[in-house]
């Protein structure tokens, strides 16, 4: 009984997350959703197809990069999941997170599909972690992330907003790299990650200063 109980919750807080979401996108683009409803067949994960052959480096850094940048992601709304928020903020986080696991499951089969680790060499990309630093904004590093998961319940919402939204502004500047390959569908993930992720930011400062 319980369990059914907290299904039906679960499946109530997505709902409500797939409105606010798309809510938020109706202010920034009218062309393209801020992220795909969560809990719903037409999903990132359904709305795109599978990636042409036709890649080069860019795109293969690209999606690496925005794996490894979506982790971290997930490693912040899962914190998220725990805490008692507002409940706008609970449904953003909540939406967040399924988009981004939609996203990460397509990126990682056109990786695969290329025969392409899914994971960051960081030895190549020595410079990934500044990525995260925009207009003063913490990264989103192992540090900040445990400096999170131990905040109080009075400091933890507010850190958590600020990190969530240097986090997403961090995408919108790593889909620039998409700009440099070849492949078609990279370019229009990373497109929808730069609109949706603007979008985001916008309505996450509005929380910050709420």
């Amino acid at each position: 009984m319980v369990a059914a109980v907290t299904g039906l919750r679960r499946t109530a807080i997505l709902a409500a997350a797939a409105a606010l979401l798309v809510a938020t996108a109706a202010c920034g683009s009218e062309s393209e959703p801020a992220a795909a409803p969560p809990g719903e067949a037409a999903s990132v994960a359904d709305s795109l197809p599978a990636a042409d052959p036709e890649h080069n480096a860019a795109d293969v850094d690209f999606l690496q990069l925005m794996i490894d940048h979506h982790q971290q992601g997930l490693a912040l709304t899962g914190l998220a999941d725990e805490r008692t928020l507002r409940e706008e903020v609970q449904l953003l986080a909540a939406a967040i997170d399924t988009t981004q696991r939609d996203e990460v499951t397509i990126m990682t089969s056109w990786l695969e599909s290329w025969d392409q680790p899914t994971t960051l060499d960081h030895d190549s990309h020595p410079d990934h972690g500044h990525h995260a630093h925009h207009g003063g904004l913490p990264a989103t590093g192992p540090e900040e992330i445990e400096a999170l998961r131990t905040a109080s319940d009075a400091d933890f919402e507010q850190m958590f907003l600020v990190l969530l939204t240097g986090h997403q502004n961090s995408a919108v500047e790593l889909a620039g790299i998409a700009a440099d390959g070849v492949n078609p569908q990279t370019q229009d993930l990373a497109q929808r990650i730069e609109q949706s992720r603007a979008d985001q930011v916008a309505h996450l400062l509005r929380l910050v200063g709420g």
